[in-house]
């Protein structure tokens, strides 16, 4: 009795042991292991796993990644050494490269809009440059790098900003001869500046006639000008 439990001992562990390694046997019966295709190329890892029976496929989208360049495998499944069957895919996601944002187009927006929009993408604006007479008030005319540039995260952005308003200029015309009631409705109409009106006696004239006029004719004008005119009393 002793010797059958002794035997019984000893066959159960060894056949425990046996029907272990015949399993893993079966398991890993023609496996084998995952390479490492992180930092390969496309047509590499293809020929890489090709020898071996397998096949690549492409996940998108890409990665980015500060250490593998654009266009190569960032990330794999399987994971490099899991055992796989012959036949297996390996799926992978190609890196983008370094992360790029683009510098947006603020080009005549006001300059506290542009400052908003530029913190919302990570981008400190640096220096700021002012100008005058390029567009309206406070409005953003140029950055640097220029708008659309693809550029790192917290790349510092310059801005040019026009100070104050563009000063459309006119030609001055001639307004001699006319009657003031005549040049104060053009000035009216078209948001010029009629300053004082000088009255002169000049016997044989009709009154309210324009003798002399500043600017003259001919002469660059602008909203912003003052224009004088003599006339007849």
């Amino acid at each position: 009795m002793a010797a059958r439990l002794l035997a019984l001992a000893v066959f159960l562990p060894v056949s425990a042991v046996v029907f272990w390694f015949a399993l893993v046997y079966t398991v890993h019966q023609g496996a084998m292991a995952v390479p490492d295709l992180r930092g390969s190329s496309v047509e590499e890892a293809r020929a890489v796993v090709h020898d071996l029976g397998m096949d690549v496929e492409i996940e998108d989208p890409g990665l980015f990644s500060t250490s593998i360049p654009a266009g190569a495998v960032a990330v794999q499944r399987p994971h490099p050494g899991f055992q796989v069957k012959a036949g297996a895919k390996v799926t992978v996601r190609l890196s983008l490269g370094n992360e790029r944002v683009s510098i947006p187009e603020i080009y005549g927006e006001s300059l506290q809009s542009a400052l908003r929009g530029l913190e919302q993408l990570g981008l400190p604006v640096g220096a700021r440059v002012a100008v005058d007479g390029q567009a309206g008030p406070d409005q953003v005319i140029a950055t640097g790098p220029p708008m659309a540039t693809a550029v790192p995260p917290g790349t510092e952005v310059s801005l040019l900003v026009n100070a104050t308003p563009r000063d459309d200029l006119w030609v001055m015309p001639s307004l001699m001869s006319r009657n003031v009631s005549l040049i104060r409705r053009f000035c009216s109409a078209h948001g010029l500046r009629l300053g004082q009106v000088h009255e002169v006696s000049y016997p044989g004239l009709s009154s309210g006639l324009v003798l002399r006029q500043y600017p003259p004719a001919g002469s660059p004008l602008s909203r912003s000008d003052i224009i004088s005119v003599w006339v007849s009393r």
